[in-house]
This record gives structure tokens, C-alpha cells and sequence, in this order.
């Protein structure tokens, strides 16, 4: 549709199907800018308006019977919370916990500082190829559902933690099939009493926005559980199959055939695939940047346009869902200082967070979705401060929850309370190999507000030193993108070993993996009242601060 306007007088700048960017002699040969032209224009406008609102009109009332409500979209129902005044200050909490409450109401009231239920910094690996993470007991996680009265008995409890981890609420890891483990079994002197056996099953928290660490290009598409969900590398056999049962539902086997003859599952997938959410339309339907009102930045945007797609695929039934991948490139190193080295070997630690969280990026605290690079020699180039080439890349894959609405925001309190959104902030940490110790150039949290879908963003970023008045030295070139890649999800009724098999945890592949390199051992430097994820830390600092 168009105004009443010829083209260049402020309104439609062409009439519609044209290409934008094309002039409009290549437009309309027909459009000379004379008066005539003009008039034949406003003509060709009032004829096809009522054509064209028609269309808008249908437009509107068939989107509610394909597209998912922006504000409804939620498969959770919200948690009634108590808000009690306390000397310290104000705290929230859920006012129960039994019955079908989701599992994240169960970990909020876990956390609290007299829970009774203790966390355990468990590490795993050694050295760079080394991680933290924080679990909890299953004896002790029980015993807490029966006290405050959340389940009758412990076989309830048991069946509570159950769908807590059918639902990748939270993940069971046995500590007695990690490699090295040194939570084994105690020796039982001849003739006395045998020791108590120490409890081998603990369980750790699952992000939904959880942040796997990729190896290769190809482990971009690999089959995996992630965040919540359980992913499968895409098929359009898969495709097909689900397409099946609701196409011979509306049409019978002629329509089914009809369908498949058409190639429908390959069209009605780049058709969803390349579709833009309404928040995107203007009420004449042209795009917008962002949400009226309240834009978001271009990363946000990014996630929340593929949440919808989401949702589409959701409400149609069919398998397919998108994840993020992000890109990193450590492209240069640069000292300003004067008489700088002129060269070095450097490594970085990479991670993605959330904005606001203040964890610490080290390797004696690094957590399962952290990243190191190799250490490489740099040799400073020729001229003063001319950057040396560096040249070390990184990737990272993250889930789309489904649980969400299209903007990202769960409608469970609790949920939102622990983990608020996805990451938006890529950390660094820049050293230097030596010998003994090595050296910590410094430290960047780079915001990924401008990142776009299948976009790139390039900058330096200088690196500060914590301390000294966060002195900066040194600079470091970043080239980071940003694209969605398709997957497959499945649903499972219950946790059966093919699935597992199927779709391996991410974490679990992580954990097992670095304690081949040195085991598992609780790690008494760190504080027991902290988890692997950051945002959780915050939070567990919060309530006990």
C-alpha cells in the first residue's frame, strides 16, 4: 500500500515490490516526474487502497490462529511470592513449594543460607584445562523437601528431584564415574567397623540460557542438552515426519500428497525463517528498528526475533528451534607503554555473562561455559606501536529457551530472579605464559549491544588492570559475530538412555572430559556457598550479604 503521495514528496519513497535502493527510472519507467505521471500515480493508489486494506484486514484476523500472543506465550504459570520486612532489608519469597510449582521455586528456597542443604565447589581438570562447578547432595536435598514439608516421605522427594531433572531443572552427576575422582570409596580396614559410604550422587543447576563452549566449526550443529532443552542436528526427514500427523488431520491423504508434492515442510521452514516479528511493523507494515517505546539493542533484537520464529515452529508443532552462536576473534595485541617487549607468549580466558555480574575470570575461577585459547607468540611488528598479530578464535553456542515469551522473560518469578535474560557481556582476560607465574595483562567486559544478527563487531578494547587505579597498557583487537543456527528439538516423557544418548549434556560432556586431565576434588579455597553459574553467585552473595 501507499500514501497519496508521488514518490519523493514524503510519502511511500516506491510504489510496493519494488526493491528498495533501486532508482526509480529502473522502478517505474513509466514515472517521468511529470505531472501526468504524478497523476496516474495518485490514481493506481486510490484504486488499489481498498484492494490493499482488504488484504491487512485478512492479514489480521488469520496471524492470532498461526502466530503465538507476544504477551501469552508462556507454558509456565507465575509463583505467588511473600515479601517479608526484615532488619536487614526486604526479601521475596515463594509462598509454596509443593504440589507442580516449577523446580526454580525449589532452588530460590534451597539457596537460603539456613536451608540446611550445603554447596560444595567441586573441581574438575587441572591447570588451563580445568573448571569449577557447585553442586549439591541428593541425601541432603531430600532430607530438606520432607522437613519443610514440600513432599509426605523421601520417596516423593526423590521423585520431586526426578522431574527436576527431567525438566534439566537441575543435572545428576555421579561423582564415582568421573576419571581420578577422589571422592571414592573409603578403605575398610580387616576387622572393624566399615565407614559410612559417602553419597556419590550430587546435582548441579542448569542455566536456561546456558553457554557451551565449542571445539570446531562442526560442533556448531552436534546433538546436545542444552539450557533446557534437548537438541538434535537438523533433518528434514524429521521435518516431514512431524508435518505428517497435522497436514492429514486438515486434509486427508489427497492433502498429505498435495503437500508433499509441493515440497510444503521445505517451504513453510524458510518461510518461518525468514519471517520478522510484528513488534518490527509499523501500522502501514514497513520495518521498524526495534520495539516502539522501549528498543532494545541489536543483540537483543537478534534474540528476541528468533525466540519468535520459536514460537512459530512451537505453535505449528514442528521440531525446528534456533540457537545462538558466537564468534570470537583475538586479532591483534598492543602495549602503549614505552619500551614495551618486543615479543611474548599471551593467552586469553573468554566467558559470556550477563550484565551486572561482577565474578571473577581466573583459572583458579573458571566456570564450565569459560574459554582459554592456546598460549601463542606474538612478535611486536615494525614501527612504534605497531600491532602484533595475535590471531586466536573461539566459539560459543547458546540455548533459546522455551519457556519464555518473545521477549525473553519467563513467567516464572523465581526463574527470572536467578536467571535474568541471556548474556549480554563477553569477558576477557588477557595473560601472559612464563615460566612460574604467569602474568595478567589485563581484564575487558565487552557489551554486545551492537552485535546484529550475521553482523560483526570490531573494536579495540583496552585491557585494565584491577587495582594500580586500573591502569591500561595494553590493547587488544576483537572481532565477534553473531548468527542463529537450526536445530531440532525433542521432547521427552522420560529420561530413557537412547535420548541421552542421543542428545548428551553439554555440561556432563564438559565435566567428564577436563577430569580425565586431573580429576575431581572439592576445592577448599573457594567458598562452599557459591555456584557454577554467575548469576546464582550474585544472588547467594545477595541474600547471605
Amino acid at each position: 500500500g501507499g500514501g497519496g503521495h508521488p514518490p519523493g514528496d514524503g510519502g511511500d519513497a516506491a510504489p510496493r515490490g519494488i526493491a528498495r535502493g533501486r532508482s526509480a527510472d529502473l522502478a517505474d519507467p513509466l514515472y517521468d516526474g511529470s505531472a501526468s505521471a504524478v497523476g496516474l500515480w495518485q490514481d493506481a493508489v486510490r484504486l488499489l487502497r481498498p484492494l490493499l486494506d482488504w488484504r491487512r484486514a485478512i492479514e489480521a484476523v488469520a496471524v492470532p490462529y498461526v502466530a503465538p500472543c507476544l504477551e501469552m506465550e508462556r507454558s509456565i504459570s507465575s509463583t505467588p511470592v511473600d515479601v517479608a520486612v526484615t532488619e536487614d532489608g526486604i526479601e521475596a519469597a515463594v509462598t509454596d513449594i509443593g504440589g507442580t510449582v516449577g523446580g526454580d521455586a525449589v532452588i530460590r528456597r534451597m539457596i537460603k543460607v539456613d536451608s540446611g542443604v550445603e554447596f560444595r565447589t567441586l573441581r574438575i581438570g587441572e591447570g588451563s584445562r580445568s573448571a569449577i562447578v557447585v553442586l549439591f547432595s541428593e541425601v541432603e536435598a531430600v532430607t530438606w523437601l520432607v522437613r519443610f514439608n514440600a513432599e509426605d516421605d523421601a520417596n516423593k522427594a526423590l521423585e520431586r528431584l526426578r522431574q527436576m531433572e527431567r525438566s534439566r531443572v537441575v543435572e545428576k552427576i555421579d561423582l564415582s564415574e568421573l576419571a581420578g575422582s577422589h571422592q571414592a570409596r573409603p578403605f575398610n580396614v580387616p576387622g572393624t567397623t566399615p565407614p559410612p559410604v559417602p553419597n556419590m550422587i550430587k546435582y548441579r543447576f542448569v542455566d536456561p540460557w546456558e553457554v557451551e563452549v565449542l571445539e570446531r566449526r562442526d560442533d556448531e550443529l552436534k546433538a546436545a542438552s542444552l539450557g533446557r532443552s534437548y537438541y538434535s542436528s537438523f533433518s528434514i526427514g524429521d521435518v516431514a515426519r512431524a508435518c505428517e500427523g497435522p497436514i492429514r488431520a486438515i486434509g486427508g491423504q489427497p492433502y498429505l500428497s498435495l503437500w508433499t508434492i509441493m515440497n510444503g515442510p521445505d517451504m513453510i521452514t524458510k518461510a518461518i525463517s525468514e519471517v520478522h516479528a510484528p513488534w518490527e511493523r509499523d501500522s502501514g507494515g514497513e520495518l521498524i528498528d526495534g520495539n516502539a517505546g522501549n528498543p532494545p539493542s541489536m543483540f537483543l533484537h537478534a534474540i528476541q526475533r528468533h525466540l519468535y520464529r520459536n514460537a512459530l515452529f512451537r505453535r505449528l508443532r514442528m521440531p525446528h528451534r534456533f540457537v545462538g552462536v558466537v564468534q570470537v576473534e583475538l586479532l591483534d595485541l598492543k602495549n602503549l607503554a614505552p619500551g614495551a617487549i618486543s615479543s611474548l607468549t599471551a593467552y586469553a580466558l573468554l566467558r559470556l555473562k550477563r550484565f551486572g555480574s561482577n565474578a571473577p575470570l581466573t583459572q583458579k575461577a573458571r566456570t564450565l561455559d569459560s574459554a582459554t585459547t592456546s598460549p601463542r607468540k606474538i612478535l611486536k611488528s615494525a614501527g612504534p606501536n605497531a600491532p602484533a598479530s595475535w590471531g586466536s578464535l573461539v566459539r560459543f553456542r547458546f540455548s533459546l529457551p522455551e519457556d519464555v515469551d518473545t521477549y525473553g522473560v519467563s513467567a516464572d518469578r523465581n526463574r527470572e530472579a536467578l536467571f535474568p535474560g541471556p548474556p549480554t557481556v563477553l569477558q576477557i582476560s588477557v595473560h601472559e605464559k612464563r615460566f612460574m607465574n604467569d602474568i595478567v595483562l589485563g581484564d575487558a567486559d565487552i557489551k554486545l549491544d551492537g552485535l546484529a544478527n550475521g553482523g560483526q563487531l570490531e573494536e579495540w578494547v583496552p585491557l585494565r588492570m584491577k587495582g594500580e587505579k586500573e591502569a591500561i597498557a595494553w590493547f587488544t583487537r576483537v572481532r565477534i559475530s553473531l548468527r542463529f543456527e537450526m536445530m531440532c528439538i525433542e521432547h521427552p516423557d522420560s529420561l530413557d538412555a537412547s535420548l541421552m544418548e542421543r542428545c548428551p549434556s553439554a555440561g556432563l560432556r564438559k565435566i567428564r572430559k577436563l577430569s580425565q586431565y586431573g580429576g575431581a576434588h572439592e576445592d577448599t579455597t573457594i567458598s562452599k556457598r557459591s555456584v557454577s553459574t554467575n548469576d546464582i553467585l550474585a544472588y547467594l552473595e545477595a541474600i547471605v550479604a
